[in-house]
C-alpha cells in the first residue's frame, strides 16, 4: 500500500511538473509571438514620430524671408485674384436669371474641378499653411504703440475670421446640397446646385437675414482689410516700397482698396436681397 501511495505521489508529481513545464514553454511561445507581431508596429510609430520631426526641422530650417515671399504670391496673385472675380461674378446678382445662367455654364465645363483645385484651393490651402508657420514664428506685442504694429494685429486677428466664416460659406453656399434633406427643407435651401441666386439670397432674407449680414459682413470686412493690408506688406517684403514716401502711398492706396472692397461686398448683399420667384429655373 505504501508503495502503490508512493507511486502515485511521484506520478503526480512527475505529471504536475510535465504540465507546469508545458504552461511555460506556452506562455513563452506566446510572448516571442505577440513581441514579434508588436514590432513592426513599434517600428512604423517610431518612423511616423521620425518622419514628423524630419518635417518640422525642415520646415523650421527655411528662412522666415522664404515664407514671407511665398505668402505674399499666394495671397495677392491666387488668392486676391480670386476675391476680385468672385466679386466681379457676385455684382452680376442684379439680375439672378443671368447670374444662374453663368453658374450653370460654369459648372459644365468639364475643366471646371480641374481649375478649382489647381486654382483656388491649392493657392489658398498654401497660403493658410504657411501663414501658420509664419504665426508660429513671429510673435505679437501689444505694448508696441505704433500703426504698423496694429495693422500687424488685424491681419492677424481677421486671418482667425476668414478661417470661420470661410467654413460658414463652404458649408451653408458651397456645398450646401449635401446637407441633409430635412434641413434643406427647413431652411428652404434649392435642391439644385446651378440656383446660385436662390442658395444665396436665403442668407439675406427672413427668417435667416440676421446670421446671413453679421456671418458676411465679418467674412467680406476680414477679407477686405486682409487683402488691402497684404498689398502694402507684400510690397515691402519684395522691396517695392523702401522709402517712406512710397510707404505712405501705399498705405493710402491699401486703406482706399479697404474702403472699396467693404462697400462692394455690401452692396453685393444687398443684391441678394431682393426676391425672385422665376418659374423657369
Amino acid at each position: 500500500m505504501l508503495i502503490l501511495i508512493g507511486l502515485g505521489v511521484v506520478s503526480g508529481v512527475f505529471i504536475g511538473k510535465k504540465i507546469l513545464e508545458n504552461s511555460i514553454k506556452k506562455n513563452k511561445i506566446q510572448k516571442e509571438t505577440n513581441s514579434i507581431s508588436q514590432k513592426p508596429e513599434i517600428d512604423y510609430q517610431n518612423k511616423i514620430t521620425l518622419g514628423l520631426k524630419t518635417i518640422a526641422q525642415t520646415l523650421d530650417s527655411i528662412p522666415y524671408a522664404v515664407y514671407k515671399r511665398l505668402h505674399s504670391i499666394t495671397g495677392i496673385l491666387f488668392v486676391g485674384g480670386f476675391v476680385v472675380v468672385h466679386f466681379i461674378n457676385n455684382s452680376i446678382a442684379y439680375n439672378p436669371k443671368k447670374l444662374n445662367e453663368l453658374s450653370k455654364s460654369i459648372h459644365k465645363n468639364p475643366l471646371f474641378p480641374l481649375v478649382e483645385i489647381v486654382g483656388i484651393y491649392t493657392p489658398l490651402i498654401s497660403h493658410i499653411v504657411i501663414g501658420l508657420i509664419l504665426l508660429r514664428k513671429g510673435r505679437i506685442d501689444l505694448r508696441i504703440r505704433s500703426e504698423t504694429n496694429y495693422r500687424y494685429i488685424l491681419q492677424r486677428i481677421s486671418a482667425y475670421v476668414i478661417l470661420k466664416t470661410l467654413l460658414f460659406h463652404l458649408i451653408t453656399i458651397r456645398f450646401n446640397e449635401y446637407i441633409p434633406e430635412r434641413i434643406r427643407r427647413m431652411l428652404n435651401i434649392p435642391s439644385k446646385r446651378d440656383l446660385a441666386y436662390q442658395k444665396v439670397s436665403i442668407w439675406f432674407r427672413s427668417p435667416l437675414w440676421p446670421i446671413g449680414y453679421v456671418a458676411y459682413t465679418l467674412f467680406t470686412v476680414s477679407i477686405a482689410y486682409h487683402l488691402s493690408n497684404g498689398i502694402w506688406t507684400s510690397a515691402i517684403t519684395w522691396g517695392l516700397a523702401k522709402t517712406y514716401e512710397k510707404q505712405v502711398k501705399l498705405r493710402k492706396f491699401s486703406n482706399l482698396s479697404f474702403i472699396i472692397l467693404s462697400l462692394w461686398a455690401q452692396i453685393i448683399m444687398y443684391l441678394y436681397s431682393k426676391p425672385y420667384t422665376d418659374q423657369e429655373e
